[in-house]
């Protein structure tokens, strides 16, 4: 790789949103929806049942374009279910519909889904990552990130990326591929070694026996990258080679040469071939394991920070068995701070294991 390659990747840039759509949230944290027959129903996946939109008199269901007459305070509204008045809290939704989202993952093998998280869950990150506005705070490694703050567990549970992964696997029964952290990509310094490139398990071989996965078989695992800062070229955000999924082969030598060449220090490949995406924080991306991709060189002054997890289908070992620190989330006061539908689908990604019975007990 000549000199003159080196940091040429493409930019796929998203801009903050200028409007987001809403779930209307009970405090159970099902969401309002329209059924089959048009009813108003509570769900606790968000397809596009779920997604609506404020008008001046009420609220306006995106999918359908009926609208429903209700008097908003303090981002509350009541609304009946089954004849029952149920307070709802309004809160940010995606800036498209969830089927949108969907066919692009399904064409491209990723999506990003730009600020879906709210701005308090985004701050709540960068606390426990110690970064942007709270850099140089001080931070703890003694206590899972998870039991630190409900921000960590409130993003791992974003539910319009929830189900598109459920979506695009095929499955609902998945787990997390380790526990979840929020990882700082510190500036870099021009000497420092830099991730070479790689997919993800099980398309690799792992500490955890698997047998690395067919690239053509079914698909065994989605990456969801959570912006906890905004991700540029210039501050490291990751590089992808976009649409290597559909690739019969693991990257090529010559992208890795510190790997396969005689210069162990020697930069991975930083070309034009490759992609970065630019996206602010609070943006969630979504990508198929198969996809080639490493992290990024960080050119700013300031760490990068981002919450990466792997959610693999029942048949594949964890890299780190994830159940220990979903105990010590149980026993956290951090538990009680999320709802009813958090602390299921939070309890379920980390305590199912392959080989566990059906309730997902060790």
């Amino acid at each position: 790789m000549g000199q003159q390659q080196e940091f040429r990747e493409r930019p796929v840039t998203f801009e903050r949103p200028n409007h987001h759509f809403a779930f209307l949230v009970a405090h159970d944290g099902t969401m309002l929806g329209l059924d089959d027959d048009g009813a108003l129903a509570r769900y606790d996946e968000a397809d596009d049942r779920v997604i609506w939109d404020r008008t001046p008199g009420g609220v306006r269901h995106v999918a359908t374009g009926r609208a429903f007459a209700a008097e908003i305070a303090r981002d509350t509204c009541a609304l009946p279910v089954n004849s029952d008045e149920t307070v709802f809290t309004i809160s940010r939704g995606p800036e498209k519909l969830p089927s949108e989202y969907l066919e692009h993952l399904k064409r491209e093998g990723w999506v990003c889904l730009t600020c879906i998280l709210s701005p308090d869950i985004v701050d709540g990150l960068q606390r426990v990552a110690g970064s942007d506005r709270h850099e140089g705070v001080p931070t703890t490694r003694d206590m899972p990130m998870v039991c630190q703050h409900s921000a960590v567990g409130r993003a791992i549970c974003e539910p319009v990326s929830l189900w598109l992964i459920r979506q695009y696997v095929g499955t609902r029964n998945l787990h997390l591929g380790h526990p979840p952290n929020c990882n700082c990509l510190a500036p870099w310094d021009g000497k420092r070694p830099v991730q070479g490139w790689h997919s993800d398990i099980p398309y690799i071989p792992s500490v955890g026996g698997n047998v690395v996965a067919d690239r053509k078989g079914p698909i065994k695992a989605v990456q969801r990258n959570v912006c906890i800062s905004d991700f540029s070229k210039r501050n490291g955000a990751t590089a992808y080679k976009l649409g290597s999924h559909l690739a019969d082969t693991l990257p090529p030598p010559e992208w890795n040469p510190g790997r396969h060449g005689p210069d162990p220090a020697a930069r991975p490949y930083s070309g034009p071939d490759a992609d970065v995406i630019e996206a602010p924080a609070g943006s969630i991306v979504l990508y198929d394991a198969r996809t080639w991709h490493r992290a990024g060189f960080n050119h700013s002054d300031r760490k990068r920070a981002a919450m990466l997890m792997s959610f693999q289908t029942a048949d594949v070992k964890p890299k780190r068995d994830t159940r220990p620190v979903c105990g010590r989330l149980h026993e956290s006061p951090v538990y009680q701070e999320l709802d009813a539908r958090q602390q299921r689908e939070i309890t379920e990604l980390m305590m199912n294991q392959p080989g566990d019975d059906p309730h997902g007990q060790p």
